[in-house]
């Protein structure tokens, strides 16, 4: 059972890459250095800072000050390469991510989303998780401003949810 849970899950995941891999603008929008980050008045809450780091490339993490693009290029990498697992709310083939950048060092997410074999080999926090859930992450081939990008449009959501 589990074999063909992971078998149906690599097929879904080659699936939605194959058919959008690249949620970058399209070339009638904006180009990017042409936008100006509008000011929000939407605070969010400071990443946990101690707590396990995680295994794998991000050692320390300096919480960047808020800036709402780059959490809305987050939101759409997490559309395309997160949500056939992952839901904010409820849990999917992996845990719901509500509140996950408040239990959760940011070295941590990041490290889980860029070193995911390893995490789930030797990293005792992401083996509980693979105790609880039928199906193991697995990478989706972000690079590290990807991940940065996914990981302030999850601190956007949970500031919307204290």
């Amino acid at each position: 059972m589990k074999r063909l849970n992971i078998l149906l899950f690599v097929g879904l995941l080659t699936t939605a890459i194959a058919c959008n891999n690249n949620p970058k603008t399209n070339s009638s929008e904006t180009p990017p250095e042409a936008k100006v980050d509008q000011p929000k008045e939407m605070v969010v809450h400071d990443y946990l800072k101690e707590g396990n780091k995680g295994i794998g490339p991000i050692r320390s993490f300096t919480q960047p000050q808020f800036q709402q693009r780059v959490a809305d290029d987050g939101n759409k990498l997490f559309i395309v390469k997160c949500t056939m697992c992952h839901e904010h709310g409820e849990d999917k083939l992996g845990p719901a991510l509500k509140g996950v950048t408040k239990k959760r060092t940011p070295e941590w997410i990041l490290n889980l989303m860029l070193n995911t074999q390893e995490m789930f080999d030797k990293d005792p926090d992401a083996l509980a998780l693979k105790d609880d859930f039928e199906s193991m992450m697995v990478s989706v081939g972000l690079n590290e401003q990807e991940a940065k990008s996914i990981l302030e449009y999850l601190r956007q959501e949970d500031a919307k949810t204290n």
